[in-house]
């Protein structure tokens, strides 16, 4: 609505003035200052859509891709073509009424001839904007599909898909542990300014006090490319963490081959990475690999990657920080998780059931890491939960606790035997087990 607004505002300004000032004496600059100012808006809305087009799923991105196609076009074409139209009519309004004998205004008055011009130049203007309205009009339909889409596909009501949901917002504690976990991430990944900002705003309690300058320097140095900085540094602090030291090591190196120092590279493996040869024999043949073929072979196009600088400096901000937050892995797995809620939710409330019947998700999510044991019994061969929890008998095997009720009612005898040895125990002997 607001984009259709804002060439409304372009058509109002050309058209006001040309039906205005065609026959009246006036300043055409401010029109021109005007139009100006509105592709200046066009370009700034341009780099907005821009922006949130990285953040949409792919649904919208289909629609808006189209948008952002349409809104290009209108920028590279219609400024050229309207600030020519507006030139001309100037030429027209300079030529035809400032440059007139005439010096009372009453007494100005046009020929037929510069009529005839004037509603020719009009005549032009009035199919320009036709042509610029109908364009608009193409890309207004492809905005609003935008919003339906984020309004089919984003869903502002996320009740009912979390059972014993927590409230981050109102409870202070749930609050303070949500900081927390924010407040690790940032350190994790050397963000240590913003983490600062944070703990003095949320009032977060850190674990331990944090060299903030010393981390800054660091990865700072880091960032810029300085490799050795941080290679010195862990050799004086943590000599044992050579898995760290190989990779930045190799990030050096590579740095070297792209900038073209193939034998300052293959001079520097020589003396100051021999040392891993025996721990990271094969890793280290695969870089002087990299450094004896062509710049370009796609074999060890992998070395080159941002991601892999990346990782090294997350590790390199874990290292210096001493955090680690799980905020990704728990982000990474809401994200695969509630879609497939939402979509079950609307199932289940066509049908008038309960999304949740124990304490468990009712879809299987696959995620990289498990960060909660499970314990299947192997006797009924069912997973256990907070109602039936593993059972350790006294010889050491664990059932479920249903798997010894049902052992302790079939036994005529007050001692069951193990399913799985020959001892036996009594029921009362056998210990619920945490994982």
């Amino acid at each position: 609505m607001w984009f259709s607004l804002l060439l409304f505002g372009v058509f109002s300004t050309l058209v006001s003035w040309l039906t205005a000032q065609a026959f009246v004496v006036s300043d055409p600059l401010c029109v021109k200052i005007k139009c100006g100012l509105a592709i200046s808006r066009l370009s700034t809305l341009l780099s907005v859509f821009t922006q949130f087009q990285a953040s949409m799923s792919e649904p919208v991105l289909k629609y808006l891709d189209s948008a952002l196609t349409q809104l290009k076009d209108i920028k590279t074409k219609w400024p050229d073509r309207i600030d020519q139209q507006i030139k001309r009519i100037e030429m027209l309004y300079n030529e035809l009424l400032l440059n007139t004998d005439a010096t009372d205004e009453a007494d100005q008055e046009l020929s037929v001839t510069s009529q005839y011009l004037f509603e020719n130049a009009l005549s032009e203007t009035k199919s320009l904007l036709d042509e610029l309205s109908s364009e608009h009009r193409q890309v207004h339909s492809s905005i609003s599909r935008c919003g339906k889409e984020i309004e089919r596909n984003f869903h502002a009501d996320l009740s009912g898909i979390i059972r014993n949901q927590k409230d981050i917002e109102e409870d202070e504690a749930n609050s303070a542990r949500v900081n927390k976990l924010i407040f690790d991430y940032l350190n994790s990944v050397g963000k240590v300014d913003v983490a600062e900002c944070l703990r003095k705003e949320a009032n977060v309690q850190p674990e331990h006090e944090l060299n903030a300058e010393e981390v800054r320097g660091v990865m700072e140095a880091y960032r810029d490319g300085d490799f050795l900085h941080a290679i010195n540094w862990i050799e004086v602090k943590f000599p044992k963490k050579l898995d760290l030291l190989f990779e930045l090591h190799q990030q050096h190196v590579i740095q070297m081959l792209v900038a073209g120092k193939k034998s300052e590279a293959l001079q520097y493996v020589r003396s100051q990475m021999a040392s891993f040869n025996w721990q990271f024999g094969q890793r280290l043949a695969f870089l002087s690999g990299a450094i004896v073929s062509p710049s370009d072979h796609p074999r060890y196009a992998i070395l080159r990657q941002k991601s892999l600088n990346l990782q090294v400096e997350h590790a390199l901000a874990r290292l210096l920080s001493g955090t680690f937050s799980h905020l990704s892995e728990i982000l990474d797995t809401g994200i695969r998780t509630v879609p497939s809620l939402i979509r079950l939710r609307q199932i289940m409330a066509a049908r008038q059931e309960q999304l949740f019947v124990a304490d468990e998700l009712p879809v299987e999510i696959p995620i990289e890491k498990h960060v909660h044991s499970t314990f299947t019994c192997p006797i009924l061969k069912i997973q256990s939960t907070d109602n039936n929890p593993p059972m350790r008998l006294a010889c050491g095997h664990v059932i479920s606790r249903d798997a010894l009720n049902k052992l302790a009612q079939n036994s005529r005898q007050i001692r069951l035997k193990c399913p799985y040895c020959p001892m036996e125990s009594s029921a009362s002997d056998a210990k619920r087990v945490y994982f």
